[in-house]
């Protein structure tokens, strides 16, 4: 089988239906797929009684235009779908088709490939050249495949199943520029790529309108280490730091499960966490009745005491339902088996309850037996609000804020597969806090993107600590957020190789930190310097506050010589001292403004002599500790390079890598590596400029 160094996938139509009979599985797509027999086809996400044994690459058979089959191991059976996607291989070799498939083949050129990951948030652009000799009956291959349908490129050979650890770069399809071929019969499309950052863009923050939710039955709440995990009856919508008024929960011991609670997390569309101090217990569906007495009896009104074998939770107005009760007449028991609510309903004790009866019964009448229940509901409040601002309470660090905006991406984007293929709204562990939150500064952030929202949080905690921020999504689909000064310095270089310009380069070493000359080294210094600013802050109530700022009143060092040109600047966060935001704002501003900044480009090409880099300087040993070495497998964004280059004043250090471009040589597969660093610079580079100057 003719193989390839690498694999360039693009999605296909929506799989329909998968089902395996002995060895074979039948893939069934809701619209022609377009490929041709001979095709590696990726099938990600399938699962049920055929297990995983229908995931992985496979190379197929077309059997119709929206059907394909392919040979695994496993038992018989039909596979769940609904998340289930397949990929097609633009990096298979053309001989690996039929020679009658040939001309029906999608395949992509590697003189037209760009790609390309950044590491500060920005998006980056990313093409490919993309070929079909022949266009086949159901539409050319461009027309088939899903909106802004995912491209992802790996260093992995032909048929292998990729990691992600082979993953070198991740976008969508953005445009799809076409035209014929030179024989007429078929095309040539030059298709573009936004860079997975794209969808910091694209998704918005904002919360549903939440609705009044039922809990499930039997467990619907369930407190363990002074935590209570509500499940809802239905998709719940709430998200982390949304306010919610519990009523009419039964049971809890001595500590009641209701009151106005603040969510706390978001396990899954249909459970959700608060903070409740009491000891472990679940709320019961039906409580228990251990004696009834008739209280009172008017001509309109008669009041029914009723005693539970223990704590009920509940309070005066709660909703309450009474069955199985036996009195002495019928009248009494239509009367008391029903339900109670509002002013119906008083509180005694923590085990007593008054219900009033519509009309009057006779005072004789005797109960026994029966059982009451609160009627639960679980009620957002300022649910309105929540689709408009996103609260950062005082007191809350900037780890805290960063989750809770992405559990409110998380609460309407969880169910859409497309969507976490791209960007994993659960996954926090690259959520770092920095600073904690002054507890007198409580600030609401209007919704917007989801970038405008991350940078309102920049802003906010970096004009805390004056230290900058990054925020991206990385190759493993998860938001990282974090500090990038100093003190995220790690002691050893990340990246594969480490940046010389004098002295033996040695980039083939597997037991030392692998070295080598860029190809090409330059650097650029920007001096769109700004020294004073028109601040101007909203409140959350009351008038705002606007103000001019200079650097050197935000705590920067006086830089003399050059000429104050301003700036104006307009925080949409509201703040409950705008006074204090505005000074955070401020330091937040001039952090980048107020000097001049570094961006500085390398380039790798050719290859080495060992395995790791033979067509590519993409994998490198690099330093892990004292005496120790491992294999770095690619470069991406976030890692830090050991780069000299005095001649540029450049001085031997770890720089941190914002952007990693990839392409190939005309003709092969040998890489080209453009590495841009510190595009926007850590504080300790302003020193290592050695201009004059303000």
């Amino acid at each position: 089988m003719p193989s390839a160094p690498f694999q360039l996938w693009v999605d296909l139509p929506q799989i329909q239906s998968a089902t395996r009979a002995g060895s074979t599985v039948t893939v069934t797509t809701a619209s022609p797929h377009g490929i041709a027999t001979g095709a590696y086809v990726q099938v990600e996400g399938a699962t049920a009684a055929a297990g995983t044994s229908m995931v992985g690459v496979y190379q197929v058979t077309a059997t119709s235009g929206s059907a394909f089959t392919y040979t695994a191991a496993g038992s018989a059976g039909t596979a769940t779908v609904g998340s289930a996607v397949a990929s097609l291989d633009l990096f298979n070799p053309q001989s690996n088709y039929a020679p009658a498939d040939r001309n029906a083949a999608i395949y992509a050129t590697t003189e037209g490939i760009t790609m390309s990951a950044a590491g500060d948030g920005q998006t980056a652009q990313m093409s490919i050249q993309v070929m079909q000799d022949d266009t086949q009956p159901d539409s050319p291959w461009f027309n088939l495949i899903p909106d802004q349908a995912r491209v992802r490129l790996y260093k992995a050979e032909t048929g292998v199943t990729p990691t992600d650890a082979d993953l070198y770069f991740i976008g969508t399809v953005s445009a799809i520029r076409a035209g014929l071929n030179g024989s007429g019969q078929g095309t040539v499309a030059e298709v573009s790529v936004d860079e997975v950052n794209s969808i910091l863009d694209r998704l918005v923050v904002f919360g549903r309108t939440a609705q009044p939710r039922s809990p499930e039955g039997e467990g619907g709440f369930d407190r363990v280490s002074n935590v209570t995990t509500v499940t809802t009856s239905t998709d719940h919508g709430y998200s982390v730091g949304q306010q919610v008024k519990i009523s009419g929960v039964i049971g809890g011991g001595t500590a009641t499960f209701n009151g106005t609670f603040t969510i706390a997390s978001t396990p899954s569309e249909d459970t959700f966490t608060y903070a409740n101090t009491g000891a472990n217990a679940e709320g019961d569906n039906w409580r228990t009745i251990t004696s009834i007495a008739l209280k009172s009896k008017s001509k309109q009104l008669v009041q029914i005491q009723i005693t539970s074998g223990a704590s009920h939770g509940l309070s005066s107005g709660d909703t309450v339902e009474i069955r199985g009760v036996s009195a002495t007449s019928a009248k009494a028991e239509n009367q008391i088996n029903t339900v109670f609510t509002g002013s119906s309903v008083t509180k005694v004790s923590n085990t007593v309850l008054q219900v009033k009866l519509s009309s009057a019964l006779d005072n004789v009448q005797t109960f026994s037996g029966g059982e009451i229940r609160g009627v639960a509901t679980i009620t957002p409040i300022n649910a309105q609000a929540a689709q408009t601002v996103i609260p950062i309470v005082g007191g809350e660090d900037e780890g805290d804020a960063v989750r809770k905006v992405l559990a409110i991406v998380s609460s309407y984007k969880r169910s859409q597969p497309p969507v976490q293929r791209l960007l994993s709204t659960t996954t926090t562990t690259q959520i770092v806090s920095s600073v904690n939150a002054s507890s007198s500064v409580g600030v609401t952030i209007p919704v917007g993107t989801l970038r405008s929202v991350l940078d309102s949080i920049v802003e906010i905690y970096g004009g805390q600590d004056t230290k900058e921020r990054r925020y991206y999504i990385d190759l493993n689909r998860r938001l990282n957020y974090r500090l990038v000064d100093t003190s995220a310095k790690p002691s050893f270089a990340t990246a594969p190789y480490k940046i010389v310009t004098s002295g033996i380069a040695d980039p083939d070493t597997t037991t030392g930190a692998a070295t080598i000359y860029p190809y090409d080294l330059s650097v650029n210094y920007d001096h769109q310097t700004t020294k004073q600013a028109l601040f101007q802050v909203s409140a959350q109530a009351g008038a705002g506050l606007t103000k001019v700022v200079t650097y050197t009143e935000s705590g920067f060092t006086q830089r003399k010589g050059s000429p104050v040109f301003d700036d104006a600047v307009d925080f949409p966060t509201a703040a409950s001292n705008p006074s204090a935001q505005l000074q955070r704002a401020a330091k937040s501003y001039f952090l980048e403004r107020h000097k001049p900044m570094l961006t500085g480009t390398l380039t790798l090409r050719g290859g080495g002599l060992a395995a790791h880099n033979a067509l590519g300087f993409s994998a490198g040993y690099y330093q892990t500790g004292a005496s120790t070495f491992a294999l770095q497998k690619r470069w991406e964004p976030g890692q830090w390079v050991h780069i000299s280059a005095e001649n540029l004043g450049i001085a031997a250090d770890l720089y941190r890598v914002e952007q990693v471009d990839w392409s190939l040589e005309p003709g092969s597969f040998m890489q080209i590596i453009t590495i841009t660093f510190n595009r926007r610079n850590p504080n300790e580079l302003a020193a290592q400029i050695k201009r004059g100057g303000g």
